[in-house]
């Protein structure tokens, strides 16, 4: 697993294969492709995330797509829209945002992130 360490601050487009752990701060975008992507209790993230499966113990401001699942920890926060056939909010969580698990909302959205890997 790849990961961006907690003292580290990262203000890039982040793109990789395979699972990414975030302890340290992001701003940006974060793409993962086939893999998880974490962010950890210290993370701290300013960016739209994209990934096969997110998990969020930290805070997020930013929209999170996934094409199969986005968990939510208790102790999370997160400030924007979730789209996932699959979405877990566990009690004590904090999400202010729009929650979308339409098939084609999401199936468009994956096209779109394709796309842009692509280029």
């Amino acid at each position: 697993m790849s990961s961006i360490p907690r003292h580290a601050t990262l203000t890039a487009d982040v793109s990789c294969e395979g699972d990414l752990a975030i302890h340290g701060t992001v701003s940006g975008t974060v793409a993962v492709r086939d893999g998880e992507l974490v962010v950890e209790s210290a993370g701290r993230v300013r960016a739209d995330l994209r990934a096969p499966r997110v998990v969020v113990r930290g805070q997020v401001r930013g929209a999170i797509s996934a094409t199969e699942r986005i968990a939510i920890a208790s102790a999370a926060r997160v400030e924007g829209s979730l789209s996932a056939p699959v979405i877990v909010i566990e009690e004590g969580a904090r999400v202010d945002g729009d929650i979308d698990m339409g098939r084609r909302t999401i199936a468009a959205r994956v096209a779109e992130y394709r796309e842009r890997l692509a280029t």
